[in-house]
């Protein structure tokens, strides 16, 4: 069952790399052990998006890029994370990387509206929590998977 997971996370990180969104790259998969780049600077790991210590700009940057991402996601990779968290997401050299991404689920997935909702409810939480002014859920949502949003007037929404 492992293994499986493994081929999973492969496959999602590839389609999720393809459409841009940061992650780490996949080198190689030999059995269940799945080798990735090493994010982090001298030998120390990049922090969780948890453990980042950021200014209240930095969350800002970080709200709208992860809120672009979880959009491409779902308009371009037709997949939903699934466990979107501040846990699931590196800090690294002024960016959010998601990783974690082997139970991410296609868009056409009998639970991933459910996944998605759940995902749109944890990043504004945890990004209230640092004193951000969040869309609501359900606008987070609409703007995740409405197809007459352009991306080129992402910005207005």
């Amino acid at each position: 069952m492992v293994a499986v997971w493994a081929e999973k996370e492969l496959r999602n990180l590839k389609r999720i790399a393809a459409s841009g969104i940061r992650c780490p790259e996949a080198l190689m998969l030999r059995s269940h052990v799945l080798l990735m780049t090493f994010l982090g600077k001298n030998g120390r790991a990049a922090p969780r998006l948890k453990d980042a210590n950021l200014s209240a700009d930095q969350y800002a940057e970080c709200y709208y890029e992860l809120v672009k991402m979880m959009r491409k996601l779902w308009m371009e990779c037709k997949l939903v994370h699934g466990d979107l968290s501040e846990y699931n997401l590196l800090y690294h050299r002024g960016h959010l990387i998601m990783i974690d991404v082997s139970q991410s689920v296609e868009h056409d997935h009998p639970q991933a509206i459910e996944f998605l909702r759940r995902d749109c409810t944890n990043v504004n939480d945890y990004f209230k929590r640092q004193g951000l002014t969040t869309m609501t859920v359900r606008e987070l949502f609409d703007l995740c998977t409405s197809e007459a949003i352009d991306d080129a007037n992402l910005d207005q929404y």
